[in-house]
């Protein structure tokens, strides 16, 4: 843990300083562009996090492991936190990119489909208890998954949307190019990071509860 967060900080203090001290400023929108390094990290941190989800939901499904749903739930609170980032920062460029806040094409609209899903996701949680709240929840994490892939490939999918082709970050000029890289690795090392806090959390928490419904259950006897 220690080495992964001494690793994350070194990271994320090096992006800045290639974002804002190496990578090229674009010619058309100047500074604004340098969101892009955190937005575009951002998204694909998010299909990471609510891929750690769907995989350890399926794990649950299988084996009814309570640890994997823990896993699986600490892994969807942090890819809801970076969709929100996406979410955010996408419309401030969008608005010195395209003149507008907001624009209902198919990749925002996929991506913030995906958010409320997974939204949904800790609605239906918080209303179960106990292992139908394990099962259900695995099963609509795997469900939401499913817009994942919709959302990556939403461009190809629906043309003449505003973003890019997907594979316009990987003809970016050279410093921007690697400065993007750096970044990226330094989300999803931060994202890990916070993953394995979530998850000891949430274990600790959950002996505390079964140790007080042991105490309860002794006292009442």
């Amino acid at each position: 843990m220690r080495i992964i967060a001494i690793i994350t900080a070194f990271l994320i203090f090096i992006s800045l300083y290639l974002i804002f001290g190496y990578a090229r400023i674009e010619g058309t929108m100047l500074e604004v562009q340098k969101i892009f390094y955190y937005h575009v990290s951002a998204a694909l941190t998010v299909f990471v996090a609510f891929g750690v989800n769907c995989v350890f939901s399926i794990k649950y499904l299988i084996q009814r492991k309570p640890n994997d749903d823990l896993l699986a739930v600490a892994a969807a609170e942090l890819g809801i936190v970076f969709c929100t980032i996406a979410l955010l920062s996408g419309p401030i460029w969008a608005r010195y990119a395209w003149n507008t806040w907001w624009n209902w094409e198919a990749r925002l609209t996929s991506t913030l489909v995906l958010w409320l899903m997974y939204i949904g996701y800790f609605i239906l949680r918080s209303a179960l208890e106990g292992d139908r709240r394990r099962l259900y929840s695995a099963v609509l994490g795997i469900i939401a998954y499913l817009d994942v892939p919709i959302v990556y490939y939403a461009v190809d999918i629906w043309h003449g949307g505003l973003h890019p082709d997907r594979g316009t970050k990987w003809s970016l000029e050279t410093t921007m190019q690697y400065t993007w890289m750096v970044a990226l690795i330094a989300l999803i090392l931060l994202f890990t990071f916070l993953l394995i806090v979530r998850y000891r959390m949430k274990k600790a928490q959950a002996r505390y509860q079964a140790i007080q419904q042991q105490h309860l259950t002794e006292a009442s006897s």
